[in-house]
């Protein structure tokens, strides 16, 4: 790639991802916090864990693009409030996983049920054809990215 297809590349990912925020994010985490009372980085944390099912707390810092010790903290949080658990890893003691309990796939379904809803607001008014191509757009786009 020239320099000219590289710095396109780079404004778009940009521009994505502030409206991403924008749009999605920021409707999201309002409309959690009100309606589940969790915190931001403790919805991105059982999230990622409802997905990835058992990470260590080092893993689940490096996909938040945080600090171990933070994402300790928040962790510690969340087993306090039952929703995640940890269990030693089997060849480490110094290590351990850390999963979701009952209780913590109870309250992703409840947070992913809130994400539907403000996503059906979002779209109400987007016809079904750009929808469609929406969808597949960012199909191609998951796809490209488990690439890299």
């Amino acid at each position: 790639m020239n320099y000219s297809e590289t710095r396109e590349l780079h404004d778009l990912l940009f521009s994505f991802m502030d409206m991403f925020h924008e749009k999605f994010l920021y409707s999201f985490r309002k409309n959690n916090e009100s309606k589940t009372g969790m915190k931001k980085n403790h919805v991105k944390i059982i999230m990622i864990l409802y997905r990835f099912k058992n990470l260590t707390s080092t893993e689940i810092a490096k996909m938040l693009y945080m600090e171990k010790g933070s994402v300790t903290t928040l962790i510690d949080q969340l087993t306090e409030s039952g929703f995640v658990l940890r269990c030693d890893f089997a060849n480490d003691r110094r290590k351990s996983l850390v999963s979701l309990t009952d209780s913590g796939k109870a309250q992703i379904e409840i947070v992913i049920a809130n994400h539907l809803q403000s996503m059906q607001e979002l779209f109400q008014n987007v016809d079904s054809d750009e929808m469609e191509q929406f969808a597949d757009n960012l199909k191609n786009v998951v796809k490209f990215m488990n690439k890299l």
